[in-house]
């Protein structure tokens, strides 16, 4: 094959990687580092006080110069610097993690699996701390992997392996991985075959200082050795949490398997076990380490979604090793560099046109913003020009974003959790009205914005309640007031808008215009049900549960007008079961009583 070939089969893989990349933000952590990072700027305190209300013991601002960096990036023009910081945080990672697997060297089966590895590693493709985790991951793995017993490691390499380990330390709990990299790597050379015993005797001595010298470098912080104590803090809350927050369950359970990306996982995690079986065969104790750092990477990530590109880094040596000794495969080569042309630019289509992320069911889509269904935009519109001021029960998050462009809130908390009985009342409280009267009772908010997905049965509590008030609304949250509280009585009330033009089809959104719909009618919400039944017919289509709950409603209770506003529908209604059209068709026969 041509150089020609070889670049386009490359470009194949890197136009779908930086595509999968420039989406929408929507997860929770990167608000509250950006207002940390700030604070830290400000005050030169690498733990700052905030302003929320949940303050948990145990919590140990290790992140502090990523919040630096990130801020620094954020100060250059918003949100678009810091995801360039992040692309290029990925591509650094996976680049070494190609020298690591020798794909480059591997023919056309090189950009296929780097193409496997990046759809893998797209789970995780947020805006979070822990892609320089994997920038230092893949560093330290590809140096270990390249340690050869037969020839000591001169001075200066030892200085860049502590140097990286000193960085991480202070920018992510992933930085516990290093000295575990280095142990590892001496147990294998300790037990490993090649070269006399003197030459790995030699080796050992050296990985030993070395592993004494990364486990320095993990309390390299102005933290000291709470660095370390904070690991093991966080460990104890991902095991008594982990069936809780959903990044934390293993990437196989219901719903998850139904997932296009889980299941590529697992495809993958197959693959490189079958692989780690075959080199065992073929290479024994020679390729241990490879295969003790693969070991260790089907095990981490079976245990829950947030490590899925752990496979794809601790596999790495594993696939040099194999790809070395098979080599590259002569007779198809150009069958299967324009099989990958075809897929990689055909996937960077479907990325570009939103099609992928709705397929994946991703908060976000294509294009650096804002997500507005993750994020509490529109509210804090509202905050700014009503002049709000007070606390407010918020869920974690919406906490991070809340603290960076509302400075005038004090919010109860948001995604920094370490204190597994504290965030269990909180995540309880925000689905359940009896447990957030009790913690009501005891902290007294202004106000609460909450999701009208997750927070049902919280906010039908409080709309019935007369002493809180509906405030403001909007596609996805509720923003209730309280009337006992001075900053409650004094919120302004804004007219609610329950559709801002979203795609109602999209099950995402289409849930939370069913909950509200469901929501207006069971607190008889008759003026606001009127309305947002008008806002949705401005959708191109609207689910079948909305007509259906508003013809019961309008019927019941004898108000033609909603009827009439409900049958305006019909016309535009989705119903992916045909019982659900026969329902309301059976509704629309009815004569009025």
């Amino acid at each position: 094959m041509t150089g020609t070939w070889r670049r386009l089969s490359w470009a194949a893989v890197a136009a779908p990687f930086v595509l999968l990349l420039c989406h929408q933000w929507f997860g929770p952590d990167i608000w509250y580092h950006l207002y940390l990072g700030e604070r830290i700027a400000r005050t030169f305190n690498p733990q700052p006080a905030d302003r929320l209300v949940l303050q948990q013991p145990g919590y140990v601002n290790f992140y502090w110069l990523f919040q630096l960096i990130a801020r620094g990036a954020y100060a250059l023009g918003g949100i678009r610097p810091v995801s360039v910081l992040f692309i290029a945080a990925w591509a650094a990672a996976l680049g070494t993690w190609l020298g690591t697997a020798q794909a480059l060297r591997a023919g056309a089966i090189g950009p296929w699996l780097a193409l496997a590895a990046v759809l893998v590693c797209q789970t995780r493709f947020e805006a979070r701390p822990e892609v320089f985790s994997y920038v230092f991951l893949a560093l330290q793995i590809h140096w270990l992997a390249a340690w050869k017993t037969e020839a000591p490691r001169p001075s200066w390499e030892i200085a860049r392996f502590v140097l990286v380990q000193a960085l991480w330390s202070n920018m992510h709990g992933y930085f516990a991985l290093g000295p575990m990299l280095v142990a590892l790597k001496l147990v294998c050379v300790a037990g490993g075959s090649g070269p006399d015993l003197r030459h790995r005797s030699g080796t050992a001595r050296a990985l030993a200082v070395l592993l004494a010298l990364t486990i320095l470098a993990s309390a390299a912080s102005p933290f000291g050795l709470r660095n370390l104590e904070e690991v093991a803090v966080l460990w104890h809350f991902f095991g008594a949490m982990h069936r809780q927050i959903q990044e934390f369950l293993p990437p196989g359970g219901s719903p998850q398997i139904a997932l296009w990306p889980i299941r590529l996982f697992w495809a993958y995690w197959l693959c490189v076990l079958a692989a780690g079986i075959w080199a065992w065969r073929a290479a024994g104790r020679r390729e241990l380490f490879a295969l003790s750092l693969a070991a260790t990477g089907l095990f981490l990530s079976a245990q829950a979604v947030r490590n899925i590109p752990l496979l794809v880094f601790f596999s790495g040596p594993l696939a040099g090793a194999v790809l070395s000794r098979i080599g590259p495969a002569r007779r198809c080569e150009r069958p299967a560099r324009l099989a990958l042309i075809a897929t990689g630019f055909a996937l960077s289509l479907w990325i570009y046109c939103g099609g992928f992320h709705r397929f994946i069911k991703s908060p976000g889509g294509f294009g650096i913003a804002e997500s507005t269904l993750a994020y509490p935009v529109f509210f804090a519109d509202y905050v700014r020009t009503s002049g709000f001021m007070g606390s407010v029960f918020n869920t974690g998050m919406d906490g991070g974003y809340l603290e960076f462009h509302c400075p005038a809130l004090r919010p109860y908390g948001d995604s920094r959790f370490t204190d597994a009985a504290l965030v269990d009342e909180y995540f309880r409280a925000v689905r359940r009205a009896g447990d957030f009267r009790q913690l009501q009772q005891r902290v007294s908010f202004d106000a609460v914005l909450l999701p009208i997905v997750d927070s049902r049965d919280v906010i039908v509590s409080l709309l019935r309640d007369p002493d809180w008030r509906l405030a403001y609304a909007d596609s996805s949250r509720a923003f209730i007031a309280s009337r006992r509280s001075a900053a409650g009585a004094a919120a302004e009330t804004l007219e609610p808008r329950f559709y801002r033009g979203e795609d109602l089809s999209l099950p995402r959104y289409a849930a939370a215009a069913v909950e509200w719909t469901s929501v207006l009618a069971e607190t008889g919400e008759r003026d606001n049900l009127l309305r947002a039944l008008r806002e949705f017919a401005q959708a191109p289509k609207v689910p079948s549960d909305i007509v259906e709950i508003a013809l019961n409603q309008g019927m019941g209770s004898g108000d033609d007008e909603i009827v009439a506003a409900a049958r305006a529908l019909r016309p535009k209604m989705l119903s992916p079961r045909l019982v659900d059209r026969e329902t309301v068709d059976s509704l629309l026969r009815r004569e009025p009583p």
